[in-house]
């Protein structure tokens, strides 16, 4: 799991506002920190997303998925381990009709133990293995892919607060103003009637407002999943902070010109990089490679399998008492041949069949970063407005 972590690490630095939380006696992030809601201490980027982190039911069915893919494995492997029987018996007889039977025979302890070994099956386990080897790749990308979508969530429902909330804000502020004008204009027709008509309507412009305010808290909350919608706020970042200023004289001093973001990496690199951290990309590659092993199984099911097996048993009875020791080497087959051609036929089209799906992501991911970066350019330009 060292390349989620690493992956994971960069991830959470870029997406948190570059503000990292290290565990103790390493330079791992923390992404797991213990987080207390309460109403005197803003909650921070980081700290909605470890919250979202230990309650999120859709990380822990993948980190089920995951506990599953590895138990699939270990089963995979086990074909090669050897299969040991053991057993131990006693007979005992008691007959009335003593002319015809014996009056009474017995049995001692019997004791029987043997060894079974599947010596080789010409790759169709190994073809098995390699295939529960990459299901189980696709379920680590799928659980880092819970941990990245989760992330992202929560960054936007975040996001979404610190807007809703600013809005709202400037709502009460035109309200504010329009209380004054509104004196200034008192006595004075048809100003005074235009002046009561634009409270009206930035009356109802907060009502929205704190209502679309109140519905981004409850998004957060849904993204930390957590319950009874607890009094908490959120800080501020670097790259949303906004205030109503008392006057335009302390706005002056505290507004700063904006400047363009520029990112480590040239544009036409994007495609390359997001090709090579998406996790549901490495999903559908894993499960291709798995597939192809599925194939390759198939491929193999008419060929012998070779078994070998060796036992000792030790019987005595009312007469007499024997040792034996068994040794066998079996080489068994069987085959239907019409199951096994439609069978390769079908495999054959579900290999063709992710090897589309993964041409069509990459497709979808390359057109997602254009727009991704159009939006970009359209707010950068917006901002200094």
């Amino acid at each position: 799991m060292n390349r989620f972590k690493k992956i994971l690490a960069i991830l959470f630095v870029i997406l948190a506002g570059n503000t990292a939380i290290y565990a103790h006696g390493d330079d791992e992030l923390e992404f797991f920190h213990p987080v207390t809601i309460t109403s005197s201490k803003p909650l921070t980027v980081t700290d909605c997303i470890s919250l979202a982190y230990q309650n999120s039911p859709k990380i822990k069915r993948q980190k089920y998925n995951l506990d599953v893919a590895k138990s699939e494995l270990g089963l995979a492997r086990s074909a090669y381990f050897p299969v040991i029987n053991a057993g131990v018996g006693f007979y005992n007889e008691n007959n009335s009709n003593h002319v015809y039977y014996d009056r009474h025979y017995r049995d001692l302890p019997s004791v029987g133990v043997s060894i079974n070994k599947m010596v080789w099956d010409f790759g169709k386990t190994t073809a098995n293995i390699k295939m529960q080897e990459f299901y189980k790749i696709g379920a680590e990308y799928e659980f880092m892919d819970s941990l990245c979508s989760t992330l992202f969530d929560v960054k936007w429902k975040y996001y979404n607060v610190l807007r809703t909330k600013a809005v709202r804000d400037i709502a009460l502020e035109n309200i504010r103003m329009q209380k004054e004008i509104t004196k200034m204009m008192e006595g004075k027709h048809p100003d005074w009637d235009n002046a009561g008509g634009v409270m009206s309507a930035n009356t109802i412009d907060y009502i929205a407002a704190e209502d679309a305010y109140k519905n981004a808290k409850v998004d957060l909350d849904n993204s930390m999943y957590i319950g009874k919608h607890p009094e908490y706020s959120i800080e501020q970042t670097d790259t949303f902070k906004y205030y109503v200023p008392k006057n335009m004289e302390d706005w002056k001093k505290e507004h700063k010109i904006h400047k363009n973001h520029v990112f480590g990496f040239k544009r036409e690199d994007a495609p390359k990089i997001a090709y090579k951290n998406s996790p549901d990309l490495h999903v559908l590659i894993a499960t291709k490679k798995a597939m192809k092993q599925s194939l390759n199984y198939v491929k193999r099911m008419y060929l012998p399998e070779l078994n070998a097996n060796v036992g000792y048993a030790y019987d005595h009875n009312f007469y007499a008492s024997n040792n034996s020791l068994k040794v066998g080497v079996t080489l068994d087959s069987s085959i239907n041949l019409m199951e096994l051609r439609h069978s390769i036929k079908g495999a054959d089209a579900q290999l063709a069949l992710a090897q589309n799906e993964i041409d069509l992501f990459r497709q979808d991911l390359y057109f997602e970063i254009q727009r991704a970066f159009n939006n970009l350019d359209r707010v950068e330009e917006q901002l200094p407005y």
